[in-house]
This record gives C-alpha cells, structure tokens and sequence, in this order.
C-alpha cells in the first residue's frame, strides 16, 4: 500500500525491503543503526523512537550536509511517508529549540538536501551519489506541494523552503515566478531566521530584488555546533 502524501511511485515498506542497503553507506556504519533501522524507526509505534530516527537520519545519512550512497533511497522513502499519521509526532529535531511536528523536520530535511545537492557544481559528496540525489529533485518538489498551504504554519514553512530549494533543478526553473511570492510571504516572515536567509538568497538567484529583506550578514542562522550534546568529532550512536 502506497501512503498518500508522497509520489505515489513506490511502496515505502517494499521499498524499504527491496533496496539492497548493503550495496550503499552513510557515514561511520560501523557504529551508526543500519539505514533501513532508521528508516523504520521514523514511523515506529513508540515516540522516542521516532524522535531518535530523526535524530539519526541527519547524523547518518546527511553527517555535517555531506551526500552518502544511502542518502537519495532513504530520501525516496522519507518523500513516501510524509503524509503517514505518525509524522505528526512532535518534537524538537536538529539542535534546533523549536518544537514542532516531524513531518515539519522531514521536510526541511528533504529541503536542506535539495540545496546541499545543488549549492556548488561538485556537490558534497561522490559524484554518482550527488547525481542520485539531484535526480530525485523533482520527487522533492512534488512532495512538497500538499502542504504548501497546510494548516500548521511550520509545516508550510518546510514545505516552501523544501520546493524553493528542489527549483535549482534545471527543469523545474519553469515554476520559479509562482514561488517568488510564496517565498516573500512564507519563508522572509518566518520566525526562523534560516528561513528569513533563504528567503533572500533564493530571490537574488531567481534575479528578484529581494527588497526590505533581512541582511543576511545580520540574519543568517549563527554558526551551530553539531555536537553541543557533548559529543566529539564523531556522531553520537
């Protein structure tokens, strides 16, 4: 059974069985959980669970905004399972102090990949692997679209800033000037000053005057330590 909310094209569940995950890493698999496990643990009966799934996804599968063999299939699961009922746990993902539900986390994570895949020609990452990635763009897109007006302002927020992001695909550029008020209204009001930063950039690479926006030298998220947990130069499993 396909979960709606995402593409449509696949099964998660026989997704996740089929792919050979053997044939792909993430970073440090000799300590970190098994893609597959994390995979599974984003829809897992038990709310800790899930928040550590999360938690694991970013430290694994993306470590410090870098792109793995692993990272475009568990993508392609992550896009499937957006609109599952279990993505409404919430938390607080990401170092971030914000609390909000996780289907806001999985999309920011699919934006954050989105640009991470396409901010520089090379990509940081195998090349094979970047190209995997930067061909699920349009995927990303689209999973983005149903809750590009959602109820939940954070929620909305993800989901523009995961489809502004997917848009650096060269055959999506067609639907950059319907996004250039999303992105004014969505992503430069938003709370989150991040947000407010893409807000900017994404104008000025469309070749829109971006306006009374915030300065991002002002506005720009402030450098994060990834282990402020305590952790040292490896992620935390």
């Amino acid at each position: 059974m396909t979960i709606n909310g995402g593409s449509g094209a696949i099964d998660p569940w026989a997704f996740l069985l089929e792919t050979d995950w053997s044939s792909v890493e993430h970073c440090c698999p000799n300590v970190a959980p098994a893609t597959p496990v994390i995979l599974a643990g984003l829809l897992d009966g038990d709310e800790d669970v899930q928040r550590t799934a999360v938690h694991d996804l970013s430290q694994a599968v993306t470590h410090q905004n870098s792109i793995y063999g692993a990272t475009a299939p568990a993508a392609r699961f992550v896009i499937e399972i957006l609109g599952h009922s279990r993505t409404m746990t919430s938390g607080v993902y990401f170092h971030e102090e914000r609390r909000r539900l996780m289907r806001a986390a999985l999309l920011q994570w699919l934006g954050d990949l989105a640009d991470d895949a396409t901010y520089d020609e090379d990509g940081p990452g195998e090349p094979d692997d970047v190209a995997a990635v930067r061909a699920i763009l349009p995927l990303i897109y689209e999973a983005a679209q149903p809750y590009l007006v959602d109820a939940d302002l954070l929620i909305r927020e993800a989901a523009v800033h995961a489809a502004a992001m997917a848009l650096a695909a060269p055959e999506l550029a067609i639907h950059i000037p319907e996004f250039v008020p999303l992105v004014r209204s969505t992503l430069s009001t938003s709370e989150y000053r991040g947000y407010r930063y893409l807000a900017e950039r994404c104008l000025v690479t469309w070749g829109v005057e971006p306006g009374p926006l915030p300065d991002p030298r002002i506005s720009a998220p402030e450098p994060m330590d990834p282990w402020a947990d305590g952790y040292s130069d490896d992620p935390p499993f």
